[in-house]
């Protein structure tokens, strides 16, 4: 039988407290920058295999496209939708605010069943690219990307440690992810590709390996188009639950964080020029160790 039975705390201070007087000592800041890092950076290598793939693709066939683009009936034809694609990428846009979370909870830990709530502010974030912002004090993101003839991409990641208490071979991890997004991509006779991934990462800190590979979860989409098509999605107020489950070891440390990724590629040529834009934004207003229900 467990001596942790009626071990609950509520409120950051008292979570605080019940996890030192049970050995639970937050890592140095730089140690969780670097397991934000190295998340990333899975994700950097991900997005530039795809992106090399793009290339290769737009190599290939920009030659072919310059031939049939060419043709002076096609080009007056198309004059109309080249004018209509300036006057869009010259439009300033930006998601609406997000709003507040529906449900509103406290920080919580309960030892005896390894269930832990917890709510901004988290304990690390990191951001790489100029288009990606994160405040792991509000728990909000954002990420903003756009090509035009060229490529962009930007990447982010937030989490918390948690400190478990009792063996569990299934232990859950959730989070709500609230997120408003927006994205285009029209070809104007050459290709362009849009590319979203969101994925959850366990790391534990007592040992510094991966509990699970990145499981990838929603909002993520990969969508290409080519020739004169024109795909996109302009959503306001999605919703996504991250959930995965991992065994956990008694008196271990977890880093359990949720990453972003945002890539775009547009190619260009002598008759035409591709884009592909991104624009999310998002709030994760509390992480769970544990179910609610």
């Amino acid at each position: 039988m467990s001596t942790l039975t009626d071990r609950h705390a509520h409120g950051v201070d008292e979570v605080r407290a019940l996890e030192a007087s049970l050995g639970f000592k937050a890592p140095d800041l730089s140690i969780t920058e670097a397991v934000c890092r190295d998340l990333i950076r899975t994700l950097e290598a991900r997005a530039e295999r795809q992106q090399e793939e793009m290339r290769r693709t737009a190599e290939l066939s920009r030659p072919v496209l310059d031939v049939l683009l060419g043709n002076p009936a096609l080009e007056e034809a198309a004059e109309q939708m080249r004018a209509d694609q300036k006057r869009r990428m010259a439009e300033k846009f930006a998601p609406p605010p997000l709003g507040q979370a529906s449900v509103s909870l406290e920080a919580q830990f309960r030892a005896n069943a390894n269930f832990h709530v917890q709510v901004p502010p988290y304990g690390g974030d990191f951001a790489t690219g100029s288009g990606a912002t994160v405040s792991k004090d509000q728990g909000t993101f954002s990420l903003d990307v756009q090509g035009i003839g060229s490529q962009d991409s930007c990447y982010l990641s937030m989490g918390s440690w948690f400190y478990t208490a009792e063996n569990n071979p299934s232990q859950r991890f959730a989070a709500p992810i609230n997120f408003n997004k927006y994205w285009q991509e029209s070809a104007m006779g050459y290709v362009a590709h849009s590319r979203f991934s969101t994925v959850v990462g366990i790391r534990d800190g007592s040992t510094n390996t991966d509990v699970i590979p990145p499981v990838q979860i929603q909002p993520t989409w990969n969508d290409g188009v080519g020739w004169f098509e024109t795909h996109g999605e302009n959503i306001e107020g999605d919703y996504s639950l991250a959930e995965v489950f991992f065994p956990a070891t008694a008196g271990h440390l977890y880093f359990c964080q949720i990453g972003f990724s945002a890539s775009v590629d547009a190619d260009i040529g002598p008759f035409g020029v591709a884009d592909s834009t991104i624009h999310l934004n998002g709030q994760i207003p509390w992480l769970v160790l544990g179910s609610l229900f």
